[in-house]
């Protein structure tokens, strides 16, 4: 009974080590009819000119192209994660877009967070780290018993935002103010002398 198991997966061995080979010969001879031994192939690079967006930059900031990345990552994972969780009951932490403004004698941070709950905000500065939270207002509505209530879809974001921003440079941390309106919270940053 062993040794039938056993010859039974060498066979299976020895016919996958044969299609294997087959398929290595089979696209060795088409490299080398596509190509003579000769003959190296030729790719053609993307050709630059200054009128490219990123030859006319002369103020390139690999840190901010980093941070666009990160933001964009950001985005397009938040979303999906807040996709697959739809359902769920858990509370989601979302990161807010931002802009952030730099003025002569101040910071101007301005970030889109629909439904926040003023009475919730948090800002603070850490040295020159920006952190800021926000819960977005819940739903504590009840179903009945005859599913009354019942959403049939719920895509608007509930749960809590949250950010954190390098800034440029030092800032007056007794001289920060925030307001937020319409769902957008303005943060005025008054720079250290």
């Amino acid at each position: 009974m062993q040794k039938s198991i056993i010859t039974i997966i060498a066979v299976i061995l020895f016919i996958a080590l044969a299609i294997q080979t087959y398929m290595f010969f089979q696209l060795k001879n088409q490299v080398s009819q596509m190509t003579s031994v000769n003959e190296v192939p030729s790719f053609q690079l993307p050709k630059m000119t200054l009128d490219d967006e990123f030859m006319k930059n002369d103020n390139w900031n690999p840190y901010q192209e980093m941070q666009r990345m990160q933001n964009e990552m950001e985005q397009v994972f938040g979303d999906s994660f807040s996709r697959f969780h739809l359902n769920s009951k858990s509370i989601l932490t979302k990161a807010p877009r931002f802009d952030l403004k730099e003025e002569p004698e101040r910071y101007l941070v301005t970030l889109d967070i629909p439904g926040g709950e003023p009475s919730s905000l948090n800002v603070s500065i850490e040295d020159r780290q920006l952190s800021i939270s926000i819960k977005t207002e819940h739903s504590n509505e009840q179903k009945d018993d005859k599913g009354a209530n019942q959403y049939y879809r719920q895509e608007r974001f509930s749960g809590t935002y949250q950010r954190s921003i390098l800034l440029p440079g030092p800032v007056k941390q007794s001289a920060m103010t925030s307001q937020y309106k319409n769902g957008v919270l303005t943060i005025i940053l008054p720079k250290a002398s």
